[in-house]
């Protein structure tokens, strides 16, 4: 940009041409994001109201429409200068190695991008969902081009790249429903009479159902399933069963040895 504004064929019109084409293009992009902004708004308080994959695809257009917009009032611009064609030429004369290098530089932005285009697509995850990825637990805040926005349970805020969100499982605990069943597991130590625990835990309150899930050499594994709990509220309330069938168990006399 610097070598076409300082080529001497560039002349003061081209100049202004190219500052009227960039504040065309930023005028757009503005107006383009406070109507999809205003859209999203008035959906939502509609009476049929907008669910989460509509948030999450508003959002990402809108993103997706500035960065389109921006990118082509830049180019338009730069075609108002005589110089930009030699300029070009000599660009793409060397295209191999430039690609090469720009390929490789970005390959990563690149690859977050795609990323983002694909789960604007598939929808594995929307704003506000409950999802876990890794070992990183938390709210989905917003969903970029590049980056998604988590809010863990601290308000703390974690930033991910699409591109490990696509390539990592994920866990979406409220993808289908905003309740979900909380289990807790539970190791008997062996020969514990597992008849009398089965019959405690399912005459507990707490319990909706108990299985006998592994059975090994160092012990026996139980899995007790809760009453139906908000899905963002899925760490307390696997806590409190777990704390539940093991004083449970303590009151039977069944001795449970190592929680899960």
């Amino acid at each position: 940009m610097i070598e076409i504004l300082a080529h001497p064929a560039t002349s003061l019109a081209s100049v202004s041409g190219a500052a009227a084409t960039m504040l065309i293009a930023l005028v757009a992009a503005v107006l383009v994001a406070r109507v999809l902004r205003i859209t999203e708004r008035r959906l939502s308080e509609s009476r049929r109201g907008l669910d989460a994959a509509g948030h999450t695809r508003l959002r990402f257009l809108q993103r997706l429409f500035i960065a389109v917009i921006v990118l082509t009032g830049v180019f338009i611009a730069l075609l108002q200068f005589e110089s930009f064609d030699r300029i070009a030429s000599a660009a793409i004369a060397s295209g191999a190695v430039l690609s090469a290098i720009v390929g490789f530089s970005a390959r990563d932005s690149l690859a977050n991008a795609v990323s983002g285009v694909s789960m604007a697509v598939t929808q594995p995850l929307r704003v506000g969902d409950v999802v876990e990825i890794g070992n990183i637990r938390g709210t989905v805040e917003d969903v970029t081009l590049t980056t998604t926005w988590l809010r863990t349970a601290d308000q703390g805020r974690v930033i991910l790249p699409n591109s490990l969100i696509t390539t990592t499982p994920v866990r979406n605990d409220s993808i289908e429903s905003d309740r979900i069943v909380p289990s807790a597991s539970v190791w008997l130590a062996p020969g514990a009479d597992v008849t009398a625990a089965l019959a405690a835990l399912t005459a507990s309150p707490d319990v909706r159902e108990v299985t006998v899930a592994e059975v090994t050499f160092e012990g026996i594994r139980l899995v007790a399933t809760g009453a139906l709990a908000a899905a963002n509220a899925r760490p307390q309330a696997e806590s409190a069963l777990r704390a539940s069938v093991l004083a449970r168990l303590r009151e039977t006399g069944v001795r449970g040895d190592i929680p899960g």
